[in-house]
């Protein structure tokens, strides 16, 4: 027999279920709802599901299981990560009430009311996607639809020359160039730069607190000559603030964080322009995307000779290993050098 009791807001359910000669153990869980109603109707679903199941072990239940129910099996066997709950979260609010059989076609759907998304963006919504659906497998007896990942086609700059830095920072509007030349210097994850606000600039000590980043850690790290001159002024033109967001819209308002919703990247169409004149005017096509302003900042970095610990916390690397891959250009500098005798 199951019952029901709310803790919070929340409805639990625990008990047994007796199918035949057998009795199923139900372990305390989330319904994840607040109605009573709801609660109980989840309770009569998970009964019937587990009949059926006891007596047809081998059946697929793709057909019956919701996303939903894949979800709720997954929240409760799984602590994610804030940023991978903001992708659960807008999941939950494209599939809710979706057959697990249907899902392949309504992810293709949501895939192409969002062409402006990136593939890479997309792919890591597919990791989170997979990973709900494959801990259902054996939990919901179910087989899970194979979403397969898209190839990123993106060539990646990860290093560029002093001269070229400086005539690409020349081609950005007046108006976005300060938000590049942080990018450019500090190696700041677009976010990161886009959200900061006055609270987090200490222009007397030199210095910029991240208060969120990608892996959910705090971090303070000093400014560089370029980028205090630059906060400076833009803190004098802004009115001296002391509260607020940093860098704000032609229209006003503070730039939108991806992070939190589905949207494309805010500096994209600057950044393209930018490239555009930077061909029209030098005469050099560049294929860069924002996020190699990055990897130009940590190939910098070691090719200067900084060590790979010191560029893991400036940039704010959750590993070590994923600084490791700009040792490389290190040595293809010092070959390139050796050459040059």
């Amino acid at each position: 027999m199951l019952s029901l009791r709310k803790r919070g807001e929340v409805y639990y359910i625990r008990g047994t279920i007796r199918v035949g000669s057998k009795t199923y153990n139900v372990k305390e869980h989330s319904t994840g709802f607040c109605k009573l109603q709801d609660a109980r109707e989840y309770a009569s679903k998970l009964e019937q599901d587990t009949r059926d199941s006891a007596l047809n072990p081998k059946a697929d239940k793709s057909n019956k299981t919701l996303f939903d129910d894949c979800l709720r099996n997954y929240l409760n066997k799984k602590r994610p990560t804030a940023i991978e709950f903001v992708r659960i979260r807008i999941l939950a609010e494209q599939f809710e009430g979706v057959p697990v059989s249907e899902l392949i076609d309504k992810w293709n759907a949501f895939c192409k009311e969002r062409m402006h998304l990136t593939v890479s963006t997309l792919n890591r919504y597919i990791s989170t996607l997979n990973a709900i659906l494959n801990m259902a497998a054996n939990d919901l007896d179910i087989i899970p639809p194979k979403i397969k990942k898209q190839p990123v086609k993106n060539t990646v700059v990860f290093s560029i020359t002093d001269d070229l830095r400086e005539k690409l920072l020349s081609c950005y509007s007046d108006h976005v160039r300060p938000i590049f030349i942080l990018l450019a210097f500090q190696g700041f994850r677009e976010q990161e730069c886009l959200q900061l606000l006055w609270e987090d600039i200490d222009l007397h000590n030199k210095t910029i607190m991240i208060r969120k980043s990608k892996n959910g850690e705090t971090r303070v790290v000093p400014m560089h000559k370029r980028v205090w001159m630059t906060l400076a002024r833009h803190w004098i033109a802004s009115g001296k603030p002391v509260i607020g967001h940093v860098w704000i819209r032609r229209n006003g308002t503070p730039y939108p964080d991806s992070r939190k919703e589905l949207k494309g990247t805010p500096l994209t169409i600057a950044h393209k322009n930018a490239l555009r004149k930077l061909k029209k005017h030098y005469g050099i096509e560049l294929k860069m995307r924002v996020h190699d302003w990055r990897h130009a900042f940590a190939s910098s970095l070691v090719m200067a000779g900084v060590d790979l610990l010191t560029v893991q916390e400036l940039g704010g690397w959750k590993s070590l290993d994923m600084v490791k891959r700009y040792a490389t250009f290190s040595n293809k500098h010092k070959i390139d050098a050796i050459n040059k005798i």
